[in-house]
Parts: C-alpha cells; sequence; structure tokens
C-alpha cells in the first residue's frame, strides 16, 4: 500500500497565461481534475477552433452549466473557474463527430493543475487501485481473516471488494452485491482475478430470504440469516465529504432527507445476516449526523445483540456525541475530514459493530 501525502491544504493562487487556448469542461470533469484525474473525452464540453495536439491549454470549469457543448470561440463567462494547463490529445473533431458512439480517451493531459495533487494517470489495473485514505482505514477496520465468508452489500466500484480479498490472501469467500447492472459489470474486470470473489446484480435491501429452507448456505442472494462473518455496509449516501466538489447535485432538502430510510433498511438487513459473534463495519463519504451518529444511535436502540467496538485502525477523528449517543460512544467512531482532529482527507464516517454470541 502506498499513501500519497497531500501537497498543500489550499489551491495555489496559479496564474493564467492568456496566450494559451482554453478547454471548458463541466463541474464533475473539473472535481475529477482536480483529485489527479485526466480529462475524458464525455467531459469536454468546449475547445477553441484550431487547437492543435500536443498543444498547452489552460483548463476552465463552467460552473453555471451556461457553456454550450461543441462551442468553437472563447467562452467568456463570470462563473468559469480556471483549474490548471494541459496538454492537448485529441482535436475537435474526434471530441465532437455527432457520431452515435461517443468519443472515449483521455483528450487532455493534465501537466499541473490549482490543487498541486499529482495526475496519477490510468490506474486500472490488477496491479494498483486508486483509493481515499478513509476507504483504505475502512476495510482495515473490518479486518476479515483468510477463510471467513464475508458480504460487501453496496459493492460498486469493487475497490473495497478487491481489497477485502487481499487481506484475506483471496482465501475464503467474498460476496459482492450492487442493485446497478452497468456498476457490476464495469468492476468485474478489476475483479477478476480473484478467486474469491463473486458479483452479484442484486438489490440489498431484499438481502434476507424469507421463508427459506436452511439447508446449507445459499450460494446466490438472497441468503439465510447469519450467513456472514463480516459484512461492510458501506452504504448509499449524499456524497457531501468528496472533496474538492464544484457543483452539487442535491438541490432539495426532501433527497438529503431521503439517504438515512435506506440506510436504516439496508442496516436491518445486514444484522440479519450477520453470524453471532460476526462483525459488521457501517460507513459513509459523507458528514451529516443524520447519515453517521445518528444511524449508529438508532442502530443500538433497536439491535440490543449489537455492541460498539472501537474503529481501528485510528487515523480520523472521533464521531460527534449526540443526546442519545454518549462521548464514550462516540469516541468509538471514526470521522475524517478537513479538521485538526483527522487527517487533511475527504469527508468519511466508520462505524465497527459485533453481533453477540
Amino acid at each position: 500500500m502506498l499513501c500519497i501525502e497531500p501537497l498543500v491544504t489550499k489551491f495555489s493562487e496559479a496564474s493564467v497565461d492568456p496566450a494559451l487556448k482554453e478547454i471548458i469542461v463541466d463541474t464533475s470533469c473539473g472535481a475529477a481534475l482536480l483529485r489527479g484525474a485526466h480529462i475524458y473525452a464525455p467531459g469536454v464540453l468546449a475547445m477553441e477552433s484550431n487547437t492543435q495536439l500536443q498543444e498547452a491549454v489552460s483548463v476552465y470549469a463552467d460552473l453555471g452549466g451556461k457553456c454550450k457543448r461543441g462551442s468553437v470561440t472563447r467562452f467568456d463567462s463570470p462563473e468559469k473557474i480556471f483549474l490548471g494547463t494541459g496538454k492537448v490529445l485529441m482535436q475537435r473533431y474526434q471530441l465532437f463527430n455527432n457520431s452515435d458512439e461517443p468519443a472515449t480517451g483521455v483528450a487532455v493531459e493534465m501537466q499541473s493543475n490549482i490543487s498541486r495533487v499529482p495526475s496519477l494517470g490510468d490506474l486500472s489495473s490488477e496491479d494498483a487501485l486508486l483509493q481515499n485514505l478513509p476507504s483504505i482505514v475502512c476495510v482495515r477496520v473490518l479486518a476479515p481473516q483468510p477463510g471467513e465468508r464475508v458480504l460487501d452489500m453496496c459493492a460498486a466500484p469493487g475497490n473495497k471488494t478487491g481489497h477485502i480479498a487481499e487481506l484475506m490472501g483471496d482465501q475464503g469467500s467474498v460476496v459482492a452485491l450492487d442493485n446497478s447492472t452497468s456498476r457490476v459489470r464495469s468492476m468485474l474486470p478489476k475483479l477478476d482475478h480473484y478467486k474469491s470473489i463473486t458479483a452479484h446484480v442484486f438489490d440489498s435491501t431484499k438481502a434476507v430470504a424469507v421463508g427459506a429452507a436452511h439447508s446449507g448456505p445459499a450460494t446466490v442472494p438472497p441468503f439465510h440469516c447469519a450467513s456472514f462473518d463480516r459484512i461492510l455496509l458501506d452504504a448509499p449516501c449524499s456524497g457531501l465529504g468528496n472533496r474538492p466538489q464544484l457543483s452539487c447535485s442535491i438541490k432539495q432538502a426532501k433527497v438529503l432527507h431521503s439517504y438515512p430510510n435506506i440506510q436504516r433498511r439496508l442496516f436491518g438487513q445486514a444484522v440479519q445476516l450477520l453470524r453471532p459473534g460476526g462483525i459488521l463495519v457501517y460507513s459513509t463519504c459523507t458528514v451529516t449526523e443524520a447519515e453517521c451518529e445518528c444511524i449508529v444511535a438508532w442502530a443500538l436502540e433497536k439491535f440490543h445483540d449489537l455492541h460498539l467496538m472501537d474503529a481501528t485502525p485510528r487515523l480520523g477523528g472521533p464521531g460527534f456525541p449526540l443526546p442519545d449517543l454518549d462521548a464514550s460512544k462516540s469516541r468509538l467512531l471514526q470521522r475524517f475530514g478537513p479538521s485538526e482532529a483527522s487527517a487533511d482527507t475527504v469527508g468519511f464516517f466508520i462505524a465497527k459493530f459485533q453481533k453477540n454470541k
């Protein structure tokens, strides 16, 4: 495991070269760029005319969503933000060809960006997987052991699944579930060299078999109660811990408030699937109390056969104390984010439970 330290805690005041032509990208692409990605073809909104291969360009993000895709003139807007400089690898006719097959591949290779995060290039191989530090810690907290049966309930994009299999020495059984066919299909290539992993397109809110005969462990979902030694519930969440971000897709409070409901439904399934003495790790990549500490408080109140364990190894800070979650319990949790109590990372939350024997 190789950890790359953040180089700076604030964006640099990079100067813009007005002589360079400009590339405009969408906010999703821009955020990925600031996290070390190059610019892939689908993220390019506009490129000035006569931009040549290998030419140096200034890269901007369109924060207002006003840039017309395929524009040839320089986009003038108070809501565009300079992100860095890059080298052109694809020309206009390749990017905006109006064909049925959209352009793919790296369009602009980043040379520098204002976050100063190094561009790591393509790590989509069996030799390396790129993860944020809290995601690495999360699987270490789960601490899967060789020979165990482990469930990853919301597995895509599969990096944590692969990490689980690595820690187990690829010995045992790792079951990965996700309710999206496309996400499962996209994660299979990075996992197909692990013999211990099986992946299924399945809704984990229905992962417990109802009324099935208990004649040995089920090999496909739904599963019998007490089927797993360890369970990772890296739950769907609002994603407000992801940084840097240039925009937020959540526009209404009701969307934000919808996540705890699905998290509780998934948690209830996980408790039933966990064997006595087994370990359940609940995690999110968000920062709201409702999706983090409040879920822990609810779980301890509802499931009396669960108790909190110290979420070690510990590189994050403690959780927040709540009226129904005292400080002694909150100290067993881990919160990550840009604070003095934590390594300067994305926002992330980890809680570790054990089911009573």
